[in-house]
């Protein structure tokens, strides 16, 4: 048997090394008393504060140096708080601060003042300790645990806005992580704050944190109201801008809880117009061409259940035009059509209800901020943007003058020209307004071409002192005695006074044959290819004879649709030549639809149809084709169906919708022969 001696030593080696004591694992000392801090720090965790109290003294009187001292007194001041005691605890807490500046403790000491102050209710004294704290060096955690406290204070004073300010910089300045503590005191003080604001705010911030959650706010907001219109525009937005927020899911349960309640019943479309008051004509009309398109939908389209209209008389009034919005949107129907008057009243409650609205008006703007609101009528933009791309295009026009009235009618065309140049690489040259109440437009159209020139300043005729008469009174007196010498060349028959080489010599009591010659009235500066003239037909009648007379010839006249007009042909007669007119409708047309249209109008209602009656029926007709599929069951639904709905061929022109709402149509242009209006192929 071999020996086994050398192994069984080699093990004992091995055992005995391994349980030797390596330099690397010996456990930290601990610091002296520490099983007193300890025992301490079990009580002040099981809430026995007054055992807690007693020890941690000991461990301070006992042990005055150690690096446990600073967590002691810390726990000190917070058991002092914890018994309401505040005054003691800050008196602690400003201990740690001054004693040991530069340790964990005296930064939670910081954080533990701000809790006492505001648990006390003393809320203004916290704001003022927060900004003394600003001069410290803090870092980033007590920086932000500091601003929430601050932002808790201002809440309580219901000073909302600061409250809002100091939440959003903390969220800014968060990290991802930390940002999740700021959120719902952000959100909070949002809750607070006015529609108004918020949306200033949104503005301000252009989509930076915390746009998402200002958005989401002015959502529930509006939810709160009952504005569903509004609550959906806003929601959908915040879809669009913010699909990464941490309320993207709140949000789309909140859009459909919202769109489960506005579901419109069979094929119902409301109509709010005018039937009686000073519009009832209008109103009128609008109607026969909505009952019109309605019979010829369900001709065409052979909807199930059929088409219907539930029509209320807005009376030309505004507040009864929104009571009736309210009560049709009560009786689910699809959408509302008009009014004509009161628009704007109307429009506002159905975006707020949530139904989408076609009101019967020139005012674009009133679509602004609605997605529910739809201007499917002539606006100013649409004729202003026909005008340019046509003259531009069509007419090779680049320079543009404007001659408008001064009022609303004028100015709001001259602006919308005026951004569609800018827009097509146009220029205006020119422009100069009008009294409305004048039939005289020399001085203005003179002003245009060049032709008045006012008195320079310093040649304008000034009152003289006693002492400037006296000097002018002798110089005339010298200029008498030199005109009574006889001199050779004597004076030619407008009394200039001749030298030797008769030449003129003007004391400046004649005038010169040169003089007179600048008299003569200059040529008129006519650099422009086209003049913009928006007015009625009975002032453009006489502003354009007055152009003519002007030698303003060779230009383009161009006008709004108001010069569609007879009167315009009565007044002006032939000087009405090269002129472009837009309209939204015209009876003469060659387009397909148009003359089928008015066939069949003609037929029923024994009378020519104008642009109110085109343009209701072909509205009429668009929501027709949009409620009449299958997936449009709602409102929200019909009002995405209309902001996507591809061109609509219609009497009214190539029909769709921008994302402000206004229709962006094909209208007509028309100019005049032989007296007459035709249609300018294009």
């Amino acid at each position: 048997m071999k020996n086994k001696t050398p192994v069984i030593l080699l093990c004992l080696c091995l055992v005995v090394a391994a349980c030797a004591p390596k330099e690397g694992l010996r456990r930290p000392a601990k610091p002296a008393g520490y099983a007193l801090f300890e025992k301490a720090e079990q009580k002040f965790s099981r809430s026995r504060y007054a055992e807690a109290r007693s020890l941690y003294r000991q461990y301070v009187k006992k042990h005055p140096d150690t690096e446990l001292v600073p967590e002691a007194k810390l726990k000190l001041g917070r058991i002092h708080a914890e018994q309401k005691r505040f005054d003691p605890a800050r008196e602690m807490y400003v201990e740690v601060i001054a004693r040991y500046p530069d340790t964990p403790q005296a930064e939670a000491a910081r954080i533990k003042i701000l809790e006492s102050y505001i648990s006390q209710g003393h809320f203004q004294e916290a704001l003022d300790y927060r900004r003394r704290m600003a001069e410290a060096q803090l870092d980033s955690e007590t920086r932000l645990q500091a601003d929430l406290l601050a932002g808790d204070a201002y809440m309580a004073l219901e000073q909302f806005r600061q409250a809002y300010r100091i939440f959003s910089a903390a969220y800014q300045a968060a990290d991802p992580d930390a940002r999740k503590k700021v959120a719902d005191r952000l959100l909070a003080a949002i809750s607070r704050l006015s529609p108004e604001y918020i949306r200033s705010e949104r503005q301000r911030l252009e989509g930076k944190p915390p746009s998402g959650y200002l958005m989401y706010q002015l959502g529930l907001n509006f939810m709160s109201e009952r504005r569903v219109g509004d609550a959906l525009s806003v929601f959908k937005k915040f879809l669009e801008r913010h699909p990464g927020h941490p309320e993207i899911e709140q949000v789309r349960k909140r859009i459909a809880s919202l769109t489960e309640e506005a579901f419109f019943e069979g094929h119902a479309l409301g109509c709010v117009l005018p039937l009686t008051g000073k519009y009832r004509k209008f109103g009128r009309q609008a109607l026969r061409g909505i009952e019109l398109a309605l019979a010829r939908a369900y001709k065409d389209m052979d909807a199930e259940p059929p088409f219907r209209i539930l029509v209320r008389d807005s009376q030309s009034d505004p507040e009864t035009a929104r009571r009736a919005v309210e009560e049709l949107a009560e009786k689910r129907v699809a959408a509302i059509i008009g009014p004509i008057a009161a628009a704007r009243e109307a429009s506002d409650t159905a975006q707020k209800l949530g139904v989408p609205i076609f009101p019967f008006t020139q005012n674009s703007d009133i679509a602004e901020n609605r997605d529910f609101v739809f201007i499917n009528f002539l606006t100013p933009r649409m004729q202003a943007s026909a005008l340019v791309d046509y003259t531009t295009r069509n007419l090779a026009c680049r320079r543009f003058a404007v001659l408008y009235p001064d009022e609303s009618y004028g100015r709001a065309f001259l602006h919308r020209f005026w951004d569609q140049l800018i827009e097509k690489n146009g220029r205006l040259v020119a422009a100069e307004s009008y009294n409305p109440a004048h039939t005289d437009f020399a001085e203005p159209i003179k002003r245009l071409v060049g032709l008045h020139y006012d008195l320079p300043e310093d040649l304008a005729p000034e009152t003289m002192t006693p002492r400037e008469l006296e000097n002018f009174a002798g110089k005339l007196e010298i200029f008498r005695g030199l005109l009574s010498v006889d001199p050779s060349g004597g004076l030619d028959e407008k009394g200039v006074f001749l030298d030797s080489e008769d030449e003129p010599y003007d004391f400046g009591l004649g005038h010169s044959p040169e003089a007179d010659a600048e008299d003569e009235e200059p040529e008129p500066i006519v650099d422009f290819d086209a003049i913009f003239i928006p007015d009625a037909p009975e002032k453009a009648g006489l502003v354009i004879p007055q152009l003519r007379y002007y030698d303003i010839n060779e230009v383009y006249l161009l006008g709004t649709n108001l010069w569609h007009s007879e009167k315009l042909i009565d007044i002006a007669g032939y000087q009405i030549r090269d002129a472009v007119i837009p309209e939204g409708f015209f009876s003469q047309s060659r387009r397909g639809p148009v003359s089928e249209f008015v066939s069949d109008f003609t037929d029923v209602y024994e009378y020519t149809p104008d642009f109110m009656e085109a343009v209701s029926y072909d509205t009429a007709m668009i929501l027709c084709g949009q409620i009449s599929r299958k997936d449009v069951t709602t409102r929200p639904a019909l009002q995405q169906a209309l902001a996507e709905m591809p061109p609509f061929e219609g009497v009214t022109g190539r029909t769709e919708f921008l994302d402000t709402g206004e229709a962006d149509k094909s209208i007509y242009l028309l100019n005049v022969k032989r007296g007459r209006f035709f249609e300018i192929a294009r």
